[in-house]
């Protein structure tokens, strides 16, 4: 149920996912453009650094196809939101960072592995 996702269940999602959340965990708040740009260079950054099976091909097209299919089912499960061009991390989310961390901080990586 989208109501009750969790920080902790991005640690145990898929790879290409985990980057997506991790993003978004980070952001909170992006416009569908540049969250499509920054995290297909994201994925051609750490191909190049040898992660090989992020994606079935290194083509910008296909990197933002598997992209845009991860966040529409993130979205449908709960994790996001998206309103007027912006994705947002979900408000069950947000409210779980600000009590673990006392604050959004957006623009700053947060460590998720003690959640």
């Amino acid at each position: 149920m989208p109501g009750d996702v969790k920080l902790r269940d991005i640690l145990g999602m898929g790879r290409l996912e985990r980057i997506v959340m991790e993003y978004f965990v980070k952001n909170i708040s992006v416009g569908e453009i540049i969250a499509l740009i920054e995290l297909r260079e994201e994925v051609k950054r750490r191909v190049a650094r040898g992660e090989r099976d992020l994606v079935p091909e290194l083509d910008d097209v296909v990197i933002e196809r598997e992209i845009s299919r991860i966040i529409s089912k993130l979205i449908s499960a709960g994790y996001l939101e998206y309103k007027g061009g912006v994705y947002n991390l979900s408000k069950t989310l947000i409210e779980e960072l600000k009590r673990r961390f006392n604050r959004l901080d957006p623009g700053v990586s947060k460590n998720l592995e003690n959640t």
